[in-house]
């Protein structure tokens, strides 16, 4: 298991730099995250998550390693994802 340690500001921008990389890791390796495809990027003393989820529960779990890792505002710019079941492609072809 990955332990990193937290950051309680982000002064400098090599700090808010290694922040993020800390939490795309810990997003891209924690369970339940697998199909989600979440960037993470560092404004004004704050962690602002984008991309897309595969799931409102998915979507809470990147925001609550971000929130504990970096103590820092996170603002959530996460989609969830909107699956095409079978009947909306037969409505495409028509």
């Amino acid at each position: 298991m990955l332990f990193l340690a937290k950051l309680s500001s982000l002064p400098t921008s090599s700090d808010s730099c290694a922040t993020c990389a800390a939490i795309r890791c810990l997003i891209a390796y924690a369970e339940g995250l697998e199909a989600s495809h979440i960037d993470v990027t560092a404004v004004e003393g704050a962690i602002i998550l984008s991309g897309v989820a595969s799931s409102d529960e998915a979507r809470e779990r990147a925001l609550g390693i971000a929130g504990e890792y970096a103590g820092i505002r996170i603002i959530n710019n996460i989609a969830i994802r909107a699956d095409r079941g079978p009947s909306d492609q037969s409505e495409a072809g028509a």
